[in-house]
């Protein structure tokens, strides 16, 4: 089964969820940079990752590697919805639902479902995505992360606030038997 090249969505990806512009610094002095003709430079350590960087691509060939495995060889589309299920009060904690799809035909909406390499691994790119985010985008209630075999990658965002669940009613008081009163009797 044939499926284009990781690089390819790893490259689209980070140009359509990301139009950041990233702006490198040397922070070493001009005196401590190497002289042509000398040995280069050792690479710099990556910085953290963080808003207005630019994801690294293995976030993506992970995420689509991973839901390649499930994929006919007739696929037009695959994507995936997350969905927030609940978090904790403080919202440090928050757990969330994946479901995976894909069409054969690029305008299907509805999709099959698909059975990716596993939803834990999909997550974590999510995750890894999230901190990307400018800290005002990084409270969404759902996402969609949709491959079209052309290439093309988008995600949309959803934040609408997840509504708790209604509480559940007390429970009814037995009701109690009486003992018959004497003028029943």
């Amino acid at each position: 089964m044939k499926h284009p090249s990781l690089p390819l969505f790893a490259s689209l990806f980070a140009a359509a969820l990301f139009a950041f512009s990233v702006h490198a610094q040397d922070s070493k002095s001009p005196a401590t940079q190497p002289q042509s003709g000398t040995a280069p430079a050792q690479e710099a350590a990556k910085p953290a990752p963080g808003p207005g960087q630019e994801p690294d691509s293995k976030i993506y060939d992970d995420m689509f590697a991973c839901l390649a495995e499930g994929l006919p060889e007739n696929w037009k589309k695959t994507w995936v919805t997350i969905d927030e299920l609940d978090r904790s009060e403080m919202g440090s904690i928050r757990n969330y639902e994946a479901k995976f799809y894909f069409a054969t035909d690029a305008n299907d909406a509805k999709g099959k479902p698909l059975k990716p390499c596993g939803a834990e691994r999909v997550l974590q790119a999510v995750g890894a995505l999230n901190d990307y985010l400018p800290e005002s985008q990084r409270r969404w209630t759902g996402a969609i992360f949709s491959f079209t075999r052309d290439g093309k990658f988008e995600a949309k965002y959803d934040y609408t606030p997840r509504k708790p669940e209604p509480a559940k009613p007390a429970a009814k008081p037995t009701a109690k038997k009486t003992a018959p009163s004497k003028k029943q009797k």
